[in-house]
């Protein structure tokens, strides 16, 4: 309990972006051959990457993070056929799912933090007692982001944070935090509503980056920034496909409106994947 507190203390004073974005820098640097493989072996075994899931590059990957934005084998992904399914867009863990009482989304025993404060902007009213899931990627995780339906991508949200660690302890132990950090968010909406994904950073995962807009976090001269696709140029996203990337791994929450959603038979501390199906439309 003591050494959780202290390293809390020691987070809370520490550059945190300043040091993402040199261990950024450093992932992008082209590194010789043997000392990528023993990088990226050390990792694979560290964290249990299962490699037989991972789609090599036939030149092999030259730098550590294009190993860590891997694709995967060509049906490693199932995606859930039916029509009326929400799946999930990453391959994580299930930290918390529920209702948003009000305004008030649970983060851990005790704490809830505010939805405007986690949209700070009039779109976060959309979202008021809707419902939320909180999906947690491991180090071992696949790290593309793909979109948990089909519709049109109406825009994007960046606010510039902070990029505390998102392990449990900390995630017990900082109010907010998810409204601490750095986010990016995606709007998408379809006939059964608009439904938003909100890419969290953390600390070593500063950089998020969108596969529909040449948009990236925890860049020196960032600014808040929401913005709106014009209506003859929304891109058009299909359940499944690819909408951004972690650099690494952190935390994704998904909103969905009021009465737009029910649950499918999930848990917490249940690990998805990607297109696995987690909610279908009322």
């Amino acid at each position: 309990m003591r050494d959780s507190f202290l390293l809390l203390i020691f987070f809370k004073i520490l550059p945190k972006g300043l040091i993402s974005r040199i261990f950024g820098y450093v992932t992008r640097l082209n590194l010789p051959h043997f000392i990528l493989q023993f990088i990226i072996g050390h990792y694979c075994n560290f964290y249990k990457v299962n490699q037989d899931e991972i789609n090599y590059p036939e030149a092999g990957f030259k730098t550590v993070d294009q190993f860590f934005t891997r694709t995967l084998k060509p049906g490693t992904h199932k995606i859930d056929s039916k029509n009326d399914s929400v799946v999930s867009p990453v391959d994580a863990r299930i930290d918390q799912f529920g209702e948003i009482t009000d305004e008030s989304i649970f983060q851990a025993k005790g704490i809830a933090y505010k939805i405007r404060n986690l949209i700070p902007s009039a779109t976060a009213d959309l979202f008021l007692n809707g419902s939320f899931v909180t999906l947690y990627l491991s180090p071992a995780d696949y790290h593309r982001i793909h979109s948990p339906v089909s519709g049109i991508i109406t825009g994007y949200f960046h606010i510039p944070g902070k990029l505390f660690p998102v392990q449990e302890y900390v995630v017990n132990g900082i109010d907010g935090l998810f409204t601490k950090n750095e986010r990016l968010l995606s709007f998408i909406k379809n006939k059964n509503g608009l439904f938003a994904v909100c890419k969290v950073g953390a600390m070593n995962v500063g950089r998020i980056t969108l596969s529909y807009a040449g948009v990236e976090t925890n860049k020196f001269n960032r600014m808040q920034k929401e913005y709106f696709f014009p209506k003859k140029g929304e891109p058009q996203i299909k359940k499944g496909e690819e909408i951004g990337i972690f650099h690494l791994g952190s935390t994704i929450i998904l909103l969905f409106q009021k009465n737009t959603i029910k649950f499918a038979k999930i848990k917490t501390g249940q690990k998805v994947r990607v297109g696995q199906k987690i909610a279908s439309y009322i």
